[in-house]
């Protein structure tokens, strides 16, 4: 997908309260990612660039559990996503957030 179609979706659903949606990007590779975008300090620089910093669902628990206890994101759990290798990109559901 062109820079601007993915700033202006992923930005969209910041500015919605929506960041935390279950998303679906797929890919030209034949693959399929569900998670969530995140903002990390490199956003910006990754955007110029067309790249996205990408949470798997697999890693949402880890990632949320290390800031809870850090109170700082940390990109280990996150995989950047080149814009040129995306097909689509959905946003399927909100994201199940555990009660305690």
């Amino acid at each position: 997908m062109k820079k601007e179609e993915v700033a202006t979706m992923i930005e969209h659903r910041y500015s919605a309260g929506n960041n935390l949606s279950v998303t679906r990007v797929i890919c030209k590779n034949d693959v399929t990612y569900y998670g969530y975008f995140s903002s990390f300090s490199d956003y910006s620089e990754l955007m110029q660039k067309n790249c996205y910093r990408f949470i798997p669902r697999n890693n949402s628990k880890a990632f949320r559990e290390e800031y809870d206890k850090k109170g700082a994101y940390n990109t280990t759990y996150s995989i950047i996503i080149n814009g040129e290798d995306i097909l689509a990109i959905e946003f399927v559901m909100p994201m199940q957030m555990e009660v305690y």
